[in-house]
């Protein structure tokens, strides 16, 4: 999907969709609603096709690389849980990424729970997230720069409020 292209609907739109029913709705409300969904779904689309483009590595790679850079050697489940999806997405990544030439992750044999296996970063995924983290945190960093120091500390007290109402 193109964000840049994406057309958000006006306020005017908003108003007159309230005619349509008895509530009132706060334009504003979802006006920014709306600019948020869409501001975090371009920045997620520039950030994770750079990533591909750079490393060939997807989102969910990259979520899955990371955990395993961060908390270590892990079974599916807790991987899984982590980056915030089912064990059973986990296990088709994990098939796909040790099918390859020269894999970025290594599965083993739990010693503690025969039936169990734990995944691990291998020396080539070492070296891919030392290599793209940077660039991938220079990324990140470029869409905060039309706002100074002031207002980006502003947003996030904001957003952090937001994510606390949810």
């Amino acid at each position: 999907m193109n964000y840049k292209s994406r057309k958000l609907p006006s306020r005017e739109t908003l108003a007159r969709a309230q005619r349509f029913n008895d509530d009132i709705i706060d334009v504003s409300g979802v006006d920014l609603v709306l600019s948020l969904i869409t501001t975090a779904d371009l920045i997620r689309s520039n950030i994770y096709a750079q990533l591909t483009k750079d490393y060939d590595v997807s989102e969910g790679k990259f979520a899955l690389l990371m955990s395993l850079y961060s908390e270590g050697e892990t079974s599916a489940g807790d991987l899984a849980l982590r980056i915030g999806v089912t064990p059973a997405t986990v296990s088709v990544m994990v098939k796909r990424m040790l099918t390859v030439s020269n894999p970025l992750i290594s599965m083993t044999k739990n010693d503690e729970d025969g039936r169990s296996r734990l995944i691990t970063l291998t020396e080539a995924g070492i070296t891919l997230i030392q290599n793209a983290l940077p660039d991938h945190l220079k990324s990140i960093r470029a869409f905060a720069q039309v706002l100074n120091s002031q207002e980006q500390e502003s947003l996030i007290l904001m957003l952090r409020k937001l994510l606390r109402n949810s």
